[in-house]
């Protein structure tokens, strides 16, 4: 009895006397700072908020100084507890990073004077499943004909547009996301020559903005995709892909059902080797590594793509079948 008191007394004084310093306070904020932000997604806020062992209901009444790494510990473990499958490390890694970035606003504001170490998740790659030579020239082939015969899906005619929006992801190496490729406005992108190119400013990227160059068949891409016929002059605040939706979200899950429709179409539909949009973006990467025989700048083309080497190296260099460069620079003696 008297150990349990002792324990209730304990976290009791560790609750936060104020709610301006409590851990609610701040992930309130942070949900506030993050609203409208390309990085930040309905699932983090499903995060924070989730009735039974979201992050308020856990953490909330702490005060945001009392919080140690053993209780982030605990937090993870409690999570498993309440499933009937334990979750998988790179989720709990999504629940560690909001709970540092809320404690951040708590450490800019004074509140708290060094963040606690947090646990670290093991995580496993899980490669980037991309199309094949043969399977991209298959997929665009089916995309033809499918604006060809103007088939339908859901009510939305796939058109010469769609098919040129997945062909330039593999010339751009966009993301099909709300923040590059379905972000992506004609005052965004500048055509330049010598050689021929597109000069794109990348608003919402992964990593943050950046201005990415292009592969040169953009161009006429871009180019065709225009209305010469447009009495009214070309709207630069218009989005350049699927500019009919002004709901960007409502765009990619409909270009998401088209690109499905036009993979059955191909016969590319294999539950074991699950092709996305975003395999366009991953044979855009591995094509150009190969394509370039091996020359290509590796930090170059990370920076042009809005990633790491580092991420070339664990998810495009890894699995990517050797080519004939590959193993000739391989085989190279030093007397050849």
């Amino acid at each position: 009895m008297e150990f349990a008191d002792t324990y209730r007394s304990k976290v009791n004084s560790d609750h936060a006397k104020k709610k301006a310093t409590s851990f609610e306070h701040y992930a309130k904020k942070l949900m506030a700072h993050q609203k409208g932000q390309s990085k930040w997604s309905d699932g983090d806020n499903k995060l924070i908020n989730r009735s039974k062992d979201g992050l308020i209901h856990y953490f909330g009444k702490y005060d945001v100084s009392k919080i140690t790494t053993g209780m982030v510990r605990d937090y993870l473990i409690h999570l498993d507890e309440n499933r009937p499958k334990r979750l998988a490390e790179s989720t709990k890694s999504k629940h560690v990073i909001i709970i540092r970035k809320v404690l951040s606003l708590a450490v800019e504001d004074g509140i708290l004077n060094v963040l606690p170490v947090m646990p670290k998740q093991k995580t496993v790659d899980t490669p980037r499943h991309t199309f094949t030579d043969d399977e991209y020239k298959r997929f665009m082939k089916a995309a033809g004909e499918c604006a060809k015969q103007a088939h339908m899906v859901r009510g939305v005619k796939i058109t010469g547009h769609h098919a040129k929006m997945f062909r330039f992801i593999v010339h751009t190496f966009l993301r099909p996301t709300e923040g590059e490729l379905f972000g992506l406005k004609h005052k965004d992108i500048q055509v330049k020559g010598d050689p021929a190119h597109l000069e794109m400013n990348v608003r919402g990227g992964k990593t943050g903005g950046r201005v990415s160059v292009t592969m040169p068949l953009a161009v006429p891409l871009y180019k065709g995709n225009l209305n010469p016929f447009d009495k009214d002059g070309l709207d630069k605040n218009g989005y350049v892909w699927m500019p009919d939706y002004p709901n960007r979200r409502t765009a990619i899950n409909t270009a998401r059902r088209l690109f499905n429709h036009i993979l059955e179409e191909a016969g590319l539909v294999d539950d074991d080797h699950k092709l996305s949009p975003y395999s366009l973006r991953h044979y855009a990467i591995q094509a150009r590594l190969r394509g370039s025989k091996g020359k290509v700048n590796l930090y170059t083309l990370a920076k042009n793509a809005g990633t790491s080497v580092d991420q070339l190296e664990r998810f495009y260099l890894k699995n990517m079948a050797p080519t004939k460069e590959l193993i000739e620079n391989l085989q190279t003696r030093g007397d050849d």
